[in-house]
């Protein structure tokens, strides 16, 4: 079997396994400032631009903004609602604080809610974890989230399965007459190598949201943001799409302005259709763009923090590039280290003269680039008050792991809840002060750092799927936390440790042993399936990628010997899918 077939394995494997979405969050160290730092929100008319983390109100950046008085802004439209209902976590939003915002209590006068791609899936490569949505590359990592929200997931007949991972998701095929368009995507994520030509990756997701695909003519159907990397007779290039302008309206910020002259290679920029492309989307005929600028603000001074994958480093001038905008880190205290290409990091600064770079006064790196990454799905068995503020220790399958306030939480244990309809989203709540955020099944606050524990001992079902990664000091942390159905069912995935070595066995009923960061695993030879063949007793080496289905006691995960032939649903399996092609990926 071709290697990219058995790693879109890892997506569908799992699709059956856990009807989950394949979620994460940036994790990274406790919500708490770094020494010396403040919260952005803390600082009336600051910004704070990441990913929604967890409801009630609203965390992003780790941080939880009130959002009482706040006002939810369509980037897209400008339109402006104070219903905060269809707001989801990994969602990309820029918060602005408000007058009332206090050091230790964050307040929301705006949410600006970013979508960076809207169409269809024409491309999707497993073997690279990508897709490719009207011409821009966009990287899907462990920390991406999926919902679905097409009519057809909550069908009384006739349903349709939803969409939980890269797997789940369809691209075009066929032309003309007989052509199948892809899934009908919005990307929400950060822009990625915003600078470069010819760039392999445009966009890194933290939110592929599905839906039906649009049947109107009018509004925003279709939508691409990037930076201009050339211009054409006709308009300008975003990525691998040709943006055809002569008939758009274009805008440089309030003001309408010739297309002609609009845009110039580097600028950010935002085009809009409303009619489909043809697929796959190679042009698009655009009936609005506007100019973006890289920053949230532009006024010099404005205290900002922003999140995003590093894309280039100079260390010679002690600059780095997030999202396009360039960080200036001189000012940061002596022996500090600049982040490496592919890092997420948070960044705390004020913005400089120019209104288009950021002065950093603190940099924390939530996550290495391909560093490990571990899934866990088991019984939650105890949780403790963490280290600092804002952070417990959760224990399954005999694992400890920090969840931080950067931990992405949704809660999927109801039978009325699928992907992409979470009890964590928000809406109206019983909660002091007014504040949004739905009700969980386990009482009337919502899912979020402050509630974990409560929240989780009060549920009916303890079963949890966490994701993972490993800090520099060896500890899990965890990227997020998705309560799912009661199960007795456990499951781990990760690269295999080379201490203790594993040991084979090609003998029904003697086991073959390993471990996963120090998991025990026991499986029965005839249960593991390798990436080329399926052979009892086949090899099985310290750093493969292997995904276990099985049940723990004792702190061991057994997989006994499943029916015969082995199915890749089964509830004992071991799949080993050799060396990783992509370390930020844990398959769950």
């Amino acid at each position: 079997m071709k290697h990219a077939n058995v790693l879109a394995l890892c997506g569908g494997v799992l699709a059956a396994l856990v009807v989950v979405a394949c979620g994460g969050g940036g994790g990274g160290g406790p919500g708490s400032p770094p020494t010396g730092a403040t919260i952005s929100g803390a600082t009336p008319g600051a910004m704070s631009s990441g990913t929604i983390s967890a409801f009630g109100s609203v965390y992003v950046n780790g941080h939880r903004f009130r959002t009482t008085n706040a006002v939810l802004i369509d980037d897209d439209d400008d339109s402006r609602s104070t219903d905060l209902s269809d707001l989801e976590v990994g969602m990309s939003v820029d918060v602005k604080a408000s007058s009332r915002s206090r050091h230790d209590d964050p307040d929301a006068d705006e949410i600006r809610l970013h979508k960076l791609v809207r169409g269809h899936v024409d491309e999707s490569d497993s073997s690279a974890s990508t897709i490719s949505v009207l011409g821009q590359t966009v990287q899907l990592t462990a920390s991406t989230n999926y919902s679905d929200r097409r009519a057809c997931v909550d069908a009384a007949t006739a349903p349709c399965n939803a969409v939980t991972g890269q797997s789940g998701l369809n691209a075009t095929s066929g032309s003309g007459a007989t052509q199948i368009a892809g899934s009908y995507v919005t990307v929400y994520g950060y822009l990625f190598n915003a600078g470069s030509t010819g760039a392999t990756t445009h966009v890194v997701a933290t939110l592929v949201s599905v839906n039906d695909a649009p049947t109107t003519t009018t509004g925003v159907n279709f939508k691409v943001e990037g930076v201009v990397t050339a211009l054409t007779t006709t308009g300008v290039s975003i990525g691998g799409l040709d943006v055809d302008l002569t008939g758009a309206v274009c805008r440089n910020r309030a003001s309408t302005t010739p297309c002609a002259s609009a845009f110039t290679v580097g600028q950010l920029v935002s085009a809009y259709s409303a009619a489909a492309p043809t697929l796959p989307a190679t042009s698009l005929v655009a009936s609005q763009a506007r100019l973006r600028a890289k920053l949230m603000v532009e006024a010099p001074g404005t205290i900002v923090e922003l999140e995003g994958k590093v894309s280039s480093v100079d260390s010679a001038a002690a600059r780095f590039v997030v999202r396009g905008i360039s960080v200036d880190a001189s000012a940061l205290p002596v022996g500090s280290t600049l982040p490496g290409v592919g890092d997420e990091v948070r960044v705390l600064g004020t913005v400089a003269a120019d209104g288009l770079s950021v002065s950093a006064s603190s940099v924390v790196v939530k996550h290495v680039a391909r560093s490990s990454t571990f899934g866990f799905e088991g019984d939650a068995t105890a949780v403790v008050p963490g280290p600092v503020a804002d952070t417990w220790v959760l224990t399954l399958l005999g694992k400890d792991v920090t969840v931080t306030a950067a931990t992405r939480l949704a809660d999927r244990s109801s039978r009325g809840h699928g992907p992409g309809h979470d009890d964590d989203r928000s809406g109206p709540s019983s909660s002091s002060g007014g504040d949004s955020g739905k009700s969980g099944k386990s009482g009337n606050s919502a899912f979020n750092i402050a509630t974990f524990q409560t929240y989780l001992a009060a549920s009916p079902s303890q079963h949890l799927q966490v994701r993972t990664r490993v800090d520099a000091g060896g500890n899990l942390v965890a990227l997020s936390v998705t309560i799912l159905r009661a199960s007795a069912v456990s499951s781990v995935s990760g690269v295999v440790d080379a201490t203790p070595a594993p040991v084979i066995s090609s003998t029904a009923g003697t086991p073959t042993t390993f471990s996963l960061n120090g998991l025990a695993v026991s499986a029965d030879p005839q249960a593991i399936v390798m990436k080329r063949v399926t052979l009892a007793g086949a090899p099985l080496a310290a750093g493969d990628f292997v995904l276990v289905r099985g049940s723990f006691a004792a702190g061991t995960l057994t997989v006994a010997a499943p029916a015969t032939p082995v199915k890749l649903n089964a509830s004992n399996i071991v799949i080993d899918f050799g060396p990783p092609l992509n370390d930020d990926h844990d398959c769950f």
